[in-house]
């Protein structure tokens, strides 16, 4: 076999473990074999396949791709309401209803193909998207929360595709070396988040050590004392949530089919600020985050603890090249020495939509990142659009 050859799985269970074997590089959590299948378990209404190729020595390049009846109802993966500056529907023109493919993630803000170890030619991505649009030539097919490397890989491959940006997540990268929060401080190159970091990190070494679990039944059983300060964090930020909702949330979170790791600050009965982060060998993603104003302080060194340093410290002990801290608050994310990543969508529609595609909606989207996060540099906002208007 000198071409390598696409495969459809129709169903996510039935893929061979010869496949999840050979595809032992994810460049996302979010795509793994253990997340999607419990994403497929938690919604069956959404059949989820798995597409791959693969050459005579074996399987290079896979992805799930999720296929929804109409378009998602969650905002975060709905292309109409991400892409509201430009695209616009024509009157009557049902676009809503039009079955919609959701290629790659679907529950998490960061999206990657898994690969092989043999690093196959990067036009396999692109070819592979194109086979899934040639299949679902009459759908809307989209993929979102791509980085820029990846966008840039297959971009030029898929002329037909909008292409746009959507947000901006934060990533901490764990230096090779690092023994510690204090090495890790001696890499950050900005002055402002290296003197933040050293201030931070001698309070927190006169407080007592954080409180770690890492096991699915007790994340399970503190769920409900938990939830309050998920809801007090969401109230900050004008966000309405309850307390059964948060503690359901922070409980999927634990089951995602990834290792959870959970970081809390003050005690088990009262709790100050805690995180739940999933892992897999090498990668790890900060889901959830909660904090209580009133038993912390102003000044309180809680809330960053559980957001980065805790993980951090975790991930150089224990392999981790990279902890993903999501988006939202990304100036104060980077304070703490992490790395902003643009997040962009690939979003391809039917000819007979009747969807008039227009340029500048990279702009306006843009303008709300500046507006939450006021301390960016321009130039940095403006070198991450891609679509020009």
């Amino acid at each position: 076999m000198h071409h390598p050859e696409i495969q459809r799985f129709t169903q996510i269970e039935e893929v061979p473990e010869s496949v999840w074997r050979d595809l032992s590089e994810p460049s996302s959590l979010f795509t793994t074999r253990d997340w999607s299948l419990t994403l497929r378990r938690s919604n069956p209404a959404v059949p989820v396949e798995f597409w791959a190729a693969r050459d005579s020595a074996g399987w290079l390049l896979g992805i799930p791709v999720h296929i929804y009846p109409e378009a998602p109802g969650r905002s975060t993966y709905d292309v109409w309401s991400l892409h509201r500056h430009d695209l616009q529907p024509a009157a009557g023109s049902k676009h809503r209803g039009r079955r919609h493919v959701l290629i790659g993630t679907r529950n998490g803000q960061r999206n990657g193909f898994l690969r092989s170890a043999r690093r196959p030619d990067p036009a396999l991505a692109g070819q592979l998207l194109q086979a899934i649009t040639d299949e679902y030539r009459t759908s809307v097919v989209s993929m979102l929360y791509l980085d820029r490397a990846l966008l840039d890989e297959v971009r030029g491959q898929l002329p037909h595709w909008h292409a746009g940006f959507v947000d901006a997540a934060a990533e901490l990268r764990v230096p090779d070396d690092g023994t510690g929060a204090d090495s890790f401080a001696e890499t950050v190159p900005d002055n402002r988040a290296r003197g933040r970091i050293r201030a931070e990190l001698r309070t927190i070494a006169d407080e007592a050590p954080a409180i770690r679990i890492d096991t699915v039944s007790e994340i399970e059983a503190l769920a409900p004392i938990l939830a309050p300060l998920l809801v007090k964090l969401n109230q900050r930020h004008g966000q309405p949530a309850d307390e059964a909702g948060m503690a359901a949330y922070i409980r999927a979170s634990a089951n995602s089919g990834l290792q959870p790791q959970l970081f809390l600050t003050g005690s088990l009965t009262e709790p100050k600020a805690f995180s739940l982060s999933v892992q897999d060998s090498h990668l790890m993603s900060v889901r959830v985050v909660g904090l209580d104003d009133e038993r912390v302080g102003n000044r309180a060194t809680d809330y960053p603890r559980v957001l980065a340093y805790e993980p951090l410290v975790y991930a150089m002990r224990t392999g981790i090249r990279a902890v993903d801290l999501g988006v939202g608050a990304l100036y104060a994310k980077m304070l703490r020495g992490a790395q902003a990543v643009p997040l962009y969508s690939l979003v391809r529609l039917p000819d007979d939509l009747g969807v008039t595609v227009t340029t500048g909606g990279d702009r306006m989207r843009l303008a709300d990142l500046r507006a939450s996060s006021p301390k960016l540099p321009e130039e940095t906002l403006l070198s991450w659009a891609v679509d020009h208007g």
